[in-house]
């Protein structure tokens, strides 16, 4: 079994940094999030997304996929089914992408309020 070390994720040698630039990217996040409901199509992941283009969700897989945080499972069926779901090192991190999920739609208001009163020009 490998010892465990605690990386520094501001340094942008260290493969922690890497993992956490990969679980923080805009649509890793959700697609995370997403999958704590259990395995899904890439069609389903796309709808949940809203607004993601295909392009940047196959990216998005193919980068989840090869960090070792999801499994793309090909099932030989008619017409072929592909089903992603989260790998055990992924769980770790999707209660806490959870709970800034649920802090965000919490705050949507206080945020909205503030871009509407929010100037950028400078005071007199």
């Amino acid at each position: 079994m490998q010892e465990s070390t605690r990386g520094n994720v501001r340094n942008p040698a260290c493969p922690g940094r890497q993992l956490f630039d990969l679980v923080t990217a805009r649509w890793a996040a959700l697609v995370l999030v997403d999958l704590m409901e259990g395995p899904q199509r890439w069609s389903e992941l796309r709808r949940r997304a809203g607004g993601v283009s295909d392009k940047m969700l196959a990216q998005t897989l193919r980068d989840l996929e090869t960090g070792g945080l999801i499994t793309r499972t090909v099932h030989a069926d008619r017409p072929p089914t592909v089903l992603y779901a989260l790998t055990d090192l992924a769980r770790g991190v999707t209660s806490a992408l959870q709970h800034l999920q649920d802090w965000a739609e919490q705050h949507t208001s206080d945020y909205a309020h503030h871009l509407g009163t929010h100037t950028t020009e400078p005071n007199p």
